[in-house]
This record gives C-alpha cells, sequence and structure tokens, in this order.
C-alpha cells in the first residue's frame, strides 16, 4: 500500500498531465473528423480542448517544480563548493515557496472572482476552470518543501 501512494504520489502531475493529454487529443480529433466528414463541429470540444491544454501546462509547471526543471542561470553557482551550492539552492528554495504562496493566495481569490461568470460552449463556471491556480500553487509549495526537506538533510550530513 505505502509503495502504491509513493508511486502515485511521485507521479502525480504525470498521471494528470497524460489524462488532460488524452482529452485534449480526443476532442481535437473528434473536431476534426465532424468537420471534414459532417461538416458540421460541436461548439464545445474547442473549448473542452483549450481548458485541458490549460490544465495539462500548469500541471507541467508542479512537475518541472519538483525536478528543479525551469530555466534559470546556474553557470556561478556551479563553481561553487558543494556545501555552498546546496545553501545557495535552499535560499532559492525559499523565495519560490514565497512566489507559489503567492500564486496560491491570488488563485484562490481569482477562483472566487471567476465564480460569477460562465464559459460560453459548456455553460459551466469558470472558477472550474481557474481552480488549476491554487491547485498547482499548492502542488507546488508541497514540491518546493519536498526539495528544501532535502537541502536540509544535506547541510545536517
Amino acid at each position: 500500500m505505502k509503495k502504491k501512494f509513493h508511486l502515485l504520489w511521485n507521479n502525480f502531475e504525470v498521471y494528470l498531465m497524460i489524462l488532460f493529454l488524452c482529452i485534449f487529443l480526443l476532442n481535437i480529433t473528434v473536431q476534426i473528423i465532424l468537420r471534414l466528414f459532417f461538416k458540421s463541429p460541436l461548439s464545445f470540444t474547442e473549448e473542452i480542448s483549450r481548458y485541458s491544454f490549460v490544465w495539462m501546462v500548469f500541471l507541467g509547471l508542479s512537475y518541472a517544480t519538483k525536478y528543479s526543471k525551469h530555466i534559470r542561470i546556474d553557470w556561478f553557482v556551479t563553481k561553487l563548493p558543494a556545501k555552498a551550492q546546496v545553501v545557495i539552492e535552499f535560499f532559492i528554495d525559499i523565495l519560490t515557496l514565497l512566489v507559489f504562496l503567492w500564486i496560491l493566495i491570488k488563485g484562490i481569490e481569482y477562483v472566487d472572482y471567476s465564480s460569477i461568470s460562465r464559459t460560453y460552449a459548456l455553460n459551466i463556471s469558470k472558477s472550474y476552470v481557474v481552480l488549476i491556480l491554487p491547485l498547482c500553487g499548492a502542488l507546488m509549495i508541497i514540491r518546493v518543501l519536498e526539495k528544501i526537506i532535502l537541502h536540509i538533510r544535506a547541510l545536517l550530513t
């Protein structure tokens, strides 16, 4: 049970990104077939594709955070001793944590703000669409906290 949980947790973003990629590709394929052969496109497939793409991209942000794959310049840091590198990474992660905390707070506010409007084709609350902002903020905070714990362990050894 514990191994399954760790497998799910370590690949949580990947599984969701695959799900949203499948939804995206299925909707695009259906839209192409309907336009090409039946000359009658569905109005909601474009909206579903757009929203699934947005969710997939934001989940990718969390995935990149987990593996430190965001764009950064680390030439100077790589020239320092190992302990100094860990200290700098620790402070960068603290700053990153503050940014993601801001994203979480503003995302919650935006979900509340968006709840009064509805999407055009699906006629659902836009708060469901922008819910990815606080969700992604929370996931990125958790991933950064995991990295900070690893940095603290590296500094103490």
